[in-house]
């Protein structure tokens, strides 16, 4: 039976223009074919119940919109395309997209590249009539068409299909019924086509003769990406030479200080909240950790993250208590039962994890990691051999990108480009 890689965009995502410029390679990787699959992404915002209207950045904190800005350019350059702001968006995209779906299966990739192209590397207007007459007139498209009911329901049926299948953003890539979503996760779409060697990507491998870079991974035991990503940061270190230094914070208040919900799944849209726990699942199985849900959500963690504050070898143990064993680390009495059975002194960590030292430095990391611009556990900041800050990085969906730049790859900041996006306004898939 032939593989089939479903591809759902729409022209208005700058993540999706990064995913139509790797979803055929991948294909080709697994021996797939791609299916393009052009939705209204209002539409979808619309059917799952989406708080913002228009950019999915409008109803994010400012420190969380310019992080995400910061890392669209940044994954841009690891992909290795252009992209440049367009001054007009967001653009109304309903008529593009009818135009994709008016071409023929065999024309929809060429005529979703030249519209992606208009979009987002020559600034073009997608919703002006002499834009699309151009590109109808090089492809031999037929302009009348798009008006016809049948393409306005293909549009319409694409939309309603993956509102129906959970999905709420794009881009999505679908096999077998089951939707990835985000550019980033294309590797997961591979591995469900068969290729189970594949990874994030990656551009570069460690040099043998380079100064040591120093990577500090701001964590907190409540986040379960915080404890997927220590399952893999000393590694990351260990491959690239890098001096890791591991910094606990309370993201909870964090949050309460950008304004984000401090809480946030209970944030989420239904649809989203679902997904959370699918992601959460494939990158698991991605790395080969079985994680079990804390029976008590969330978690409160300062206590914790003051022991770890004593003695940095506890991190090890108290990630597992909470994400592996369920164990409620919130707890003095289980705390101290998790301490001492892993061979650790739990009634001098508690007593010290209690004293104004110990405290006043848990202040400091929150401090520190507010200063950072940072929106969200885990972050990960890299430092040049004479201390300078490189990047400042969110997510364990990140360490890919770590790796690189501690390898010696950097990329370019909005002001060396000659670009910039002073509103951040750009609609994330990634959110």
């Amino acid at each position: 039976m032939a593989k089939v890689l479903e591809f759902v965009y729409d022209i208005a995502c700058p993540y999706a223009y990064l995913a139509s410029r790797q979803v055929e390679d991948a294909a080709r990787r697994c021996g797939a074919t791609v299916n393009w699959l052009p939705i209204l992404l209002g539409g979808l915002y619309e059917a799952s119940n989406a708080p913002q209207a228009g950019s999915a950045t409008d109803v994010m904190a400012k420190a969380k919109q310019q992080i995400l800005a910061r890392d669209l350019s940044m994954q841009a350059q690891h992909v290795g395309v252009p992209l440049v702001h367009n001054s007009k968006h967001p653009i109304r995209t309903v008529s593009a997209l009818r135009l994709i779906l008016s071409a023929a299966e065999g024309l929809r990739p060429v005529v979703t590249h030249e519209l992606f192209k208009a979009y987002w590397v020559n600034n073009c207007d997608v919703s002006d009539e002499k834009q699309l007459q151009s590109i109808a007139n090089k492809y031999n498209l037929q302009m009348d068409a798009l008006n016809s009911d049948a393409i306005k329901l293909q549009l319409h049926t694409n939309t309603m299909r993956l509102a129906e299948m959970g999905a709420f953003g794009v881009p999505c890539f679908i096999v077998d019924g089951q939707f990835y979503w985000g550019q980033d996760r294309l590797f997961l779409a591979e591995r469900a086509l068969g290729r189970h060697d594949a990874k994030p990507r990656r551009n570069m491998r460690p040099p043998y003769n380079h100064r040591p870079h120093t990577l500090v991974y701001y964590h907190d035991f409540s986040s379960p990406w915080s404890f997927l990503a220590y399952q893999q940061v000393a590694g990351v270190a260990k491959e690239t030479s890098a001096i890791l230094i591991c910094k606990p914070f309370l993201v909870g208040a964090l949050f309460k200080s950008i304004g984000t919900p401090v809480e946030p799944l209970k944030a989420l849209t239904s649809s989203k909240a679902s997904h959370f726990r699918k992601d959460l699942n494939d990158w698991c199985d991605y790395l080969g950790v079985k994680l079990q849900w804390p029976s008590v959500f969330p978690i409160l963690s300062v206590r914790a993250l003051r022991v770890a504050l004593c003695n940095e070898e506890v991190m090890r143990t108290l990630y597992c208590a909470a994400w592996i064993e369920n164990k409620e680390i919130a707890q003095k009495s289980v705390l101290y039962e998790v301490l001492t059975k892993a061979g650790f002194d739990g009634g001098a960590l508690l007593e010290q994890a209690e004293s104004k030292e110990i405290k006043e430095l848990l202040r400091k990391h929150n401090d520190e990691v507010l200063a950072l611009g940072a929106c969200g556990a885990p972050t990960f900041q890299i430092l040049d051999p004479d201390g300078k800050q490189v990047a400042l990085l969110w997510g364990q969906d990140r360490l890919n990108v770590v790796s690189d730049i501690l390898c010696g790859w950097r990329p370019k900041s909005e002001t060396e480009k000659g670009l910039s996006d002073p509103e951040n306004r750009y609609p994330m898939a990634r959110l």
